[in-house]
């Protein structure tokens, strides 16, 4: 069995269940330069839980959001950029020598909202700047996560292929067979083979629609692939939240036939904790002795 990396699980979750609020449109994103305790604390969680690769509190500190809560074209590039700089320090500052830190990058505008996508023009620019500010601050790849619109997943490649670290692509769906904005899933894995990405993966999909989709991905995709879904039985809210979820026992079961299928990484999103990633470490562990 080929060597299986951990991601770790979500981030917004765990602030949340911290008691803090994560308003719209920033989200968690300012909470590396307000509550930085908090983010150092998760990390180390989830490291101590076994994780391999840790994912920075990026996924809203762009220039876009801080605009949207009000400040200025400036202020906005200069309190996302210090953000994201501190997000990536305080992941490193818990990692051991063979950790990984994921840079991860979201959709520009809503990531459950395909439609909103700015158009190649923008998003280009936009993609391109945190990229490199990710790989200026000395994070090890950058990740692509839920990722739902075909013309912003061809922006985020193409805008970036300069960049000097390996991309992750992970894909969130409407259902088994289409990306969230109806794009054929087919059709994406067969686009995506002509670019080079290290690796395709499925995130902030429940289990149901996780292990249809492998199906196709098995089908049609020749490199590596992983997943890492949601512990809810039904899509979270936009603000991160989880309804009824599956217990600890449930999920490794899905994620058991997930190796077995041959996913080089699995892990957790929306909904999980140190628990589901301690579990799955057990279960790694289990399998590669």
């Amino acid at each position: 069995m080929n060597q299986i990396k951990l991601l770790d699980g979500a981030m917004g979750t765990q602030l949340l269940d911290s008691g803090l609020e994560l308003p719209l449109p920033i989200w968690s994103g300012d909470i590396n330069l307000t509550h930085p305790d908090y983010i150092e604390k998760i990390h180390k969680s989830y490291l101590d839980a076994g994780a391999d690769i840790l994912t920075t509190n990026t996924f809203r500190t762009t220039p876009r959001a801080y605009s949207k809560n009000g400040f200025s074209k400036d202020n906005a590039i200069s309190r996302s950029h210090k953000s994201l700089d501190r997000a990536v320090e305080l992941a490193r500052k818990v990692a051991s020598g063979n950790t990984i830190i994921a840079g991860s990058i979201a959709p520009l505008e809503d990531c459950y909202e395909p439609n909103l996508f700015p158009g190649y023009e923008k998003a280009n620019e936009e993609f391109r700047e945190l990229s490199r500010w990710l790989q200026d601050a000395g994070v090890n790849m950058i990740l692509f996560e839920t990722m739902g619109c075909w013309l912003e997943i061809k922006s985020a490649i193409l805008s970036t292929n300069d960049l000097k670290i390996p991309r992750w692509i992970s894909l969130v769906l409407k259902d088994g067979n289409e990306l969230l904005d109806g794009t054929d899933l087919t059709k994406v894995l067969y686009n995506l083979l002509d670019f080079e990405i290290e690796m395709i993966l499925l995130n902030c999909n429940p289990c149901n629609t996780t292990n249809e989709a492998i199906e196709l991905i098995i089908e049609n995709w020749t490199k590596s692939w992983g997943v890492y879904p949601n512990v809810g039985l039904s899509m979270p809210s936009k603000e991160g939240i989880i309804g009824r979820k599956l217990s600890v026992d449930g999920f490794i079961k899905q994620v058991n036939s997930y190796i077995d299928a041959g996913a080089s990484v699995v892990g957790a999103c929306c909904g999980s904790n140190p628990s589901y990633i301690k579990a799955i470490r057990d279960l790694i562990n289990l399998k590669t002795k």
